[in-house]
């Protein structure tokens, strides 16, 4: 598994590994679904609201889908725990589903 890191500004490397560690902690049951995942964290600027800071994660499983989730709240980190436990939940689902009509390629568990 793939993790890449995308901001604007200059990347901090304690958020780069408190990053990639929470990216392989939260689907360590599923990582072997998962090729590759990006994290893009970005800031809102013109917010009414003091959540303005934007995690998105874009991940692709090895049946070629492609899932895409952002949040946004007051801190990046809260934001990338938001979209993991979402982009958790949807690649379960998917897994269920090629399960169901056995869509998974026998190729993928070596």
């Amino acid at each position: 598994m793939d993790v890449i890191l995308e901001t604007k500004e200059a990347i901090e490397p304690e958020l780069k590994t408190f990053t990639e560690n929470r990216v392989k902690f939260s689907l360590k049951r599923l990582f072997w679904m998962v090729r590759k995942i990006k994290v893009k964290y970005s800031a809102v600027r013109e917010s009414k609201t003091p959540c303005n800071q934007n995690c998105s994660i874009e991940l692709h499983t090895f049946d070629n889908r492609q899932i895409e989730v952002s949040f946004t709240a007051r801190d990046k980190r809260v934001a990338l725990d938001m979209g993991l436990k979402k982009i958790y939940k949807h690649v379960q689902k998917a897994f269920h589903k090629s399960q169901k009509y056995g869509r998974i390629s026998k190729n993928v568990y070596v």
